[in-house]
């Protein structure tokens, strides 16, 4: 039922937004900051949360005080700053601009080393990966090129990996549970995985 849900409001978003979404899957509205947005809260929340919300700046700045307290890495001032006039442009109570390009994706780059609007960043930023996970610097979880590290040369790697992706789990880096994800098909895990496992 909530994959359902989840794919009829995926495609509203892409729709209404014209192809700027961020990526297939993404119901935020593309325009400047989205990146960093979602890359900072796509795990912690499922951002239709945020999608629903029409919050002052005091408020999304609560919000966000809340999602540092709960374990978030605390960004730089300048994401903060990208993040919370994001926020308040797009669902804040005034009349949201209209979509437009996400001309400040380089700020999401600079935190996990990956462009979400571009190849397989935009479908790591859709299905909240990089919430998490950094190209070759621990954040929430482990580096990408720690997990190729790690499972090179072990031939279920493919199948161990996407049943990660798929139905979560802790304890192979330590505590920190990953969520499953039902957002991205069978044939984008598998991508994400030959990605990954393909770093060297």
């Amino acid at each position: 039922m909530w994959g359902s849900w989840s794919f009829r409001l995926s495609a509203l978003a892409a729709a209404l937004t014209a192809g700027l979404a961020l990526a297939q899957g993404a119901p935020l509205v593309s325009g400047p900051g989205v990146g960093l947005v979602t890359a900072k809260c796509g795990t912690c929340h499922d951002l239709t949360h945020i999608a629903r919300s029409k919050l002052t700046r005091d408020e999304w700045t609560d919000n966000f005080e809340n999602m540092v307290k709960r374990g978030m890495p605390r960004p730089s001032e300048d994401e903060q700053r990208i993040i919370l006039d994001y926020l308040v442009n797009y669902y804040g109570p005034q009349p949201a601009p209209p979509a437009a390009p996400d001309t400040l994706a380089a700020a999401a780059s600079g935190v996990t080393g990956i462009d979400p609007t571009q190849g397989i960043g935009r479908l790591l930023s859709a299905g909240g990966c990089t919430a998490c996970h950094a190209v070759d610097k621990p954040l929430v979880g482990p580096a990408f090129d720690a997990v190729a590290a790690r499972y090179r040369g072990d031939a279920a790697a493919m199948a161990k990996l996407s049943a990660k992706i798929r139905h979560g789990g802790a304890g192979v880096w330590g505590p920190t549970p990953m969520p499953p994800n039902a957002v991205l098909s069978d044939r984008e895990v598998q991508a994400i995985v030959e990605w990954v496992l393909a770093r060297n």
